[in-house]
């Protein structure tokens, strides 16, 4: 490389160097905090803890019934995705396919319904759960993030299935399919790309959601991770180091969802680049 070139490069790659450090800073944090007592990360918020001790993780897994959250999380979690993919793709499916007039409207009212603020309708929403007697259940919150998540996961099945060849459904339908059958079996392993996007993001969101828990359930068996994590949070004294640790057992699953399907995110930001 020429010396013109390295410095005509250098800009972009300092650029890329300290937004590394933005986004790593904060995880290295997590995961020496997570070792560390509160003193000590009082004392030296970045340094290596001491000593290599489990007892944050201990305490935190025994004092908080942290298992017990994990297990209502994932279980709203869990519920969430696959509804939202079960629904979100029985949607895109005819709005992308079926040629239909109207379509192109409807795909715009979904859009429109990702930029609403729906926390803005908070109390509206908790009337209804209260009508619909959803309060304080999972069924309730899974409700909740499908409808929220819905409108993002049309839109991503849309774009990827309204370029895909109209030979796929006259083929199965040649052999005798029916149109769940070439949705299921033959539609979405070809965008299965859009599914692990659609699974991901939504992971996200409803994994670290502290909002919609905190105002629909109070019963402490129901609570989600983010809100037994709080219980370490006082008004007069936090124990920094348990904080640490809920957060890095809460991570966990979700760090290991995401390097399951990271070859798919990047063929499906690749594909969805080429869509557009």
């Amino acid at each position: 490389m020429t010396p013109a070139g390295f410095l005509s490069r250098l800009p972009r790659w300092l650029v890329l160097l300290g937004w590394t450090v933005v986004v790593l800073l904060p995880l290295y944090a997590l995961v020496v905090s997570c070792f560390k007592t509160t003193q000590q990360i009082y004392a030296d918020p970045l340094g290596l803890p001491q000593n290599l001790s489990f007892d944050n993780f201990i305490n935190a897994w025994q004092r908080a019934d942290l298992g017990r959250n994990l297990i209502n999380s994932l279980i709203v979690t869990g519920g969430a995705v696959i509804v939202t993919i079960v629904v979100a793709a029985m949607a895109a499916y005819p709005l992308s396919r079926y040629g239909l007039k109207w379509g192109v409207w409807m795909l715009a009212l979904f859009l429109a319904g990702i930029m609403l603020p729906i926390r803005l309708a908070s109390v509206e929403l908790f009337t209804l759960m209260r009508d619909l007697e959803l309060l304080d259940s999972h069924l309730g919150l899974i409700s909740v993030y499908v409808a929220i998540r819905i409108p993002f996961a049309i839109f991503i099945f849309a774009n990827f299935m309204r370029v895909l060849p109209r030979e796929l459904e006259e083929a199965a339908r040649l052999d005798g399919a029916g149109e769940l059958r070439i949705l299921f079996s033959i539609i979405l392993p070809v965008v299965a790309p859009a599914v692990s996007i659609v699974a991901i993001f939504t992971t996200i969101a409803v994994w670290n959601d502290f909002f919609f828990p905190l105002i629909f359930i109070f019963d402490n068996n129901l609570k989600t991770v983010p809100l037994a994590i709080t219980g370490f949070v006082g008004q007069f004294r936090t124990d920094w180091g348990m904080v640490f640790a809920s957060l890095g057992i809460s991570l966990a699953p979700v760090l290991a969802m995401y390097l399951l399907l990271a070859r798919q995110i990047r063929e499906g930001a690749a594909a969805s680049g080429a869509v557009k």
